[in-house]
Formats: structure tokens, C-alpha cells, sequence
């Protein structure tokens, strides 16, 4: 959904909708794994992803293993911090081959 963001809007509506000063940030990650896992393997993989990283940093999580989009539980924005711990540690666990985490983007939105 794209919206026409040169409108004006009140600040009440603003918020609503998540734009301007209240524009929420998230980001996007994508694995490649070294081989095929079970799904009891895929399962402990986001166990572990949730219990480690994403619940410690008030964070919330959609997708699976080969890739998802990570944001702020609730209200605000994940930071560059979250971003890089993230991107860290997908690496370092020993069924990824390779993680990518994307820049910080609007959670909300799709920009074109």
C-alpha cells in the first residue's frame, strides 16, 4: 500500500498511520543454509533466534527460517544496533551458511 505522503494529516492521524515523526523502522533478513533441515532442526533454529536475540531486545519477528522481517514489539523503531546484533548473530549459528540483513526500512509501508 502506498499512501500520498505530501498530505497533510493531523497528528492524531499521523500516528495512526505510522508516518512522519511516527514512522516505525524495521529490516528484512534472508539465510542460506549449509544443508536441508528438519523441521524439528528449523524449529530449535527460530527457538533459539526468538529466546536469544529477538525477545531480550523487545523485538518481534515474522517469517521462518530462510528469511523474515524484524521490528519493534509494539510501538517504535528497531535500531542500527538490533540491526547489526541481528546480522551477528545469524552468523555465527552452525546451519547458516550465509545471513543477510537489509538497511533499516519502513515497517509499515513499501517504498517504490
Amino acid at each position: 500500500m502506498s499512501l500520498p505522503f505530501n498530505k497533510q494529516r493531523s497528528r492524531r492521524l499521523r500516528k495512526k498511520m505510522r508516518v512522519g515523526e511516527f514512522q516505525e523502522l524495521g529490516f528484512e533478513y534472508e539465510l542460506k543454509l549449509k544443508q536441508t533441515l528438519t523441521p524439528e532442526q528449523e524449529e530449535a533454529l527460530m527457538d533459539r533466534l526468538l529466546n536469544e536475540l529477538i525477545l531480550p531486545r523487545n523485538l518481534a519477528a515474522s517469517g521462518w527460517v530462510s528469511e523474515g522481517f524484524v521490528m519493534a514489539y509494539l510501538r517504535g523503531s528497531a535500531t542500527e544496533d538490533d540491526r547489526q546484533a541481528t546480522q551477528a548473530w545469524l552468523a555465527a549459528q552452525p546451519e547458516v551458511a550465509e545471513a543477510t540483513v537489509s538497511a533499516l526500512k519502513d515497517a509499515w509501508y513499501v517504498e517504490h
